[in-house]
């Protein structure tokens, strides 16, 4: 967990300084540097949300690679909760609010096309967390987890496949 969580934090903060361009508008993501840093500056990242706001788009994938990727989020109540087979998600909240319901058991689930995810219509039974700017949300393979209590939730989500 330590070496995901400190991968992930290297990305977030560096992710290939032409990448920055790029994620603002690419419809292609851009695949994650190698054998250097790279870097998404806030403005990049808040153009991101206000285009996203505009479309009403609740996500960009604005880093692959292949195994991991960087994707900008805007939670909704529409987001259905989900369990991942195999791969993680790493959360890192940076506006709004919700409470994060993990655990559990995934009720009505169903199997997502061209995925080895299900999503579900809720989850019984799971751990209530709330969250606000700055809080991170891990999430292992194969731990139901979704959002409720959504107010203005925006994060980063960054997910590695685990196979």
């Amino acid at each position: 967990m330590r070496t995901y969580a400190m991968s992930a934090l290297a990305l977030v903060l560096g992710v290939g300084a032409a990448c920055g361009q790029q994620a603002g508008g690419a419809a292609t993501p851009p695949a994650a540097p190698t054998g250097k840093a790279g870097y998404f500056a806030n403005s990049d990242i808040q153009n991101i949300w206000k285009d996203l706001e505009a479309r009403q788009v609740r996500t960009k994938r604005v880093l692959e690679g292949g195994t991991h990727s960087i994707n900008v989020r805007i939670v909704t109540p529409k987001d259905a909760p989900l369990t991942h087979a195999v791969s993680l998600d790493i959360w890192l909240v940076q506006a709004g609010s919700a409470t994060a319901v993990t655990g559990g058991e995934l009720l009505d689930a169903k199997k997502r096309p061209n995925s080895d995810d299900f999503a579900g219509s809720t989850i019984k039974g799971g751990t209530e967390q709330p969250l606000k700017p700055g809080d991170v949300l891990y999430v292992p393979p194969g731990v139901p987890h979704g959002f409720k209590d959504i107010n203005g939730f925006r994060a980063f989500l960054i997910r590695f496949d685990t196979k």
